[in-house]
């Protein structure tokens, strides 16, 4: 294989972390900038505040000066580093530059690319589930950000990538660009020789929010009040500072908290009124609002909380989620295995109290038996409660305690039995979870997103779905397909 065919690059770079402060500060460099990420000043913040309390800790067990400053030297070294690292992936965004487009995963990956190397640059949407920052699997080369990729770069023929660890034979190449339709704008008109060369880096920058999306301010803000408050509870209970040093700690600590109350309470009110203006109901608008304000992680286990007694709820009355209007399309019914496991907990936190007597650890180990029992019985009746339906408009896809996606009839191009049963989908397949003797296909026109981890989308162009009857549950699709037609 000849030069014209060799892409290099490099792998994690200290160097390059420890230019990235300096870098984020000073001017970028040349050609048209790319941003891939959203901005790192949460990351930052972690490992700035775990870095102080790691440094402190160290230096209250040392007794020796010179080990106490060597100790301290290692912690601001590793804390800078650390937060180069974090720093690198605003810092360093992919760059087209002097005939190449230099793909980047902040320090810990960067590849040039020739453009003459480009063959098609189009936007499509794909989620991965690799576990390294770049990664090679069957010619293609990935870089994804929150395990998403939306920019395609196709090449003439393949060509041979080195870098670092990364090395392999390749004829496509995936990355995540924030603004996906202007990065693939921005490197059309490269290839094509009328991208100017002074181009302002912050063309190619975020767009504007729409409708109901959560601003990037507020995504860095949320994290700010959970923060406040560990540091509060770990100054306070770790005994690091004297009572009068803390007192004043908790007063600044409880008046930031009460001054991101305000700032929280009047974003939920704007989001709330951003998100009824596109149409959705007020019983939505408030969940959506209410958990914009969540970092993800957090937000995805306040949600399962609240499913557990919501499920539990409709289940004693004898309800289910489905719509006015809906018909249950097919899912599996009540779980007699989890009901079972479910009994058992609660006799053994029932018999626990009666045995053990009323004192602190019988008592809690009631509780999480309890509990156990109540998340039990939820996913149990989970199947019932929660049923895939066909409405008006389209399909809703309803699993696990609170996952569902609503499918639009116009996005189906058709459907169609599972064509390799027992198989896992394409990369650009998803299989709902459930258990069915049959399942169905669909195949839409264009990318349809449905939940992947953390309250991520992940975008499919193929879905397949377990029931118990296929034929009855293509025949309902139909019906209301023509129904809607007319």
């Amino acid at each position: 294989m000849s030069d014209a065919k060799l892409i290099t690059g490099g792998g994690a770079s200290i160097g390059a972390a420890a230019r990235a402060p300096l870098a984020a500060l000073g001017k970028r460099g040349g050609g048209t900038a790319i941003p891939s990420q959203d901005g790192s000043a949460v990351g930052v913040g972690v490992i700035l505040f775990l870095s102080v309390v790691e440094i402190v800790l160290v230096d209250l067990m040392l007794s020796s000066p010179w080990a106490r400053l060597v100790a301290l030297a290692a912690g601001l070294v590793a804390c800078y580093l650390m937060t180069g690292f974090a720093v690198a992936l605003s810092a360093y965004p992919h760059r087209l530059a002097d005939g190449a487009l230099t793909v980047s995963y902040g320090a810990s990956f960067h590849a040039r690319v020739p453009l003459d190397l480009i063959s098609e640059v189009t936007q499509r949407r794909v989620f991965s589930d690799q576990q390294r920052t770049a990664a090679v699997d069957g010619g293609v080369l990935s870089l994804p950000v929150m395990s998403t990729t939306n920019v395609v770069l196709k090449l003439h023929g393949t060509a041979r990538l080195e870098a670092g660890k990364t090395v392999g034979e390749i004829q496509e190449i995936r990355i995540h660009a924030t603004d996906a339709p202007g990065a693939v704008t921005f490197i059309r008109r490269a290839m094509e020789g009328t991208l100017p060369a002074a181009e302002a880096a912050e063309t190619a920058g975020p767009p504007a929010p729409a409708p109901g999306q959560v601003p990037t301010w507020l995504r860095r803000l949320r994290w700010a009040g959970l923060l406040v408050l560990v540091i509060e509870i770990l100054l306070v209970t770790t005994g690091l500072l004297d009572w009068r040093i803390a007192a004043g700690i908790l007063v600044v600590t409880e008046g930031t908290l009460s001054v991101l109350g305000l700032v929280f309470g009047a974003a939920f009110i704007s989001q709330y009124r951003k998100l009824r203006r596109t149409g959705r109901g007020r019983r939505a608008a408030l969940g959506e609002a209410f958990y914009s304000l969540l970092p993800p992680p957090i937000a995805e286990m306040v949600r399962h909380e609240v499913s557990v007694w919501g499920i539990l709820a409709l289940a004693v009355t004898f309800r289910t989620q489905a719509g006015p209007g809906e018909r249950p399309l097919g899912r599996a019914g009540f779980g007699w295995g989890a009901g079972a496991l479910a009994a058992l907990l609660a006799a053994a936190g029932i018999t626990l109290i009666t045995r053990a007597g009323v004192s602190p650890l019988p008592i809690a180990g009631t509780v999480a038996l309890l509990y156990a029992a109540a998340a039990a019985a939820a996913f149990a009746a989970a199947g019932t409660v929660r049923p895939h339906t066909v409405g008006r408009e389209g399909i809703v896809l309803r699993w696990g305690m609170h996952h569902s996606a609503r499918i639009p009839f116009t996005a189906i191009s058709h459907v169609q039995d599972e064509e390799r049963p027992g198989q896992r989908p394409a990369e650009d397949g998803f299989r709902v979870p459930g258990r069915a003797s049959e399942a169905i296909e669909f195949h839409f026109r264009e990318h349809v997103e449905v939940p992947a981890r953390l309250g991520a989308l992940r975008p499919v162009t193929t879905l397949v779905v377990p029931v118990a009857d296929a034929t009855a549950a293509r025949a309902l699709i139909d019906e209301h397909q023509v129904r809607e037609s007319r």
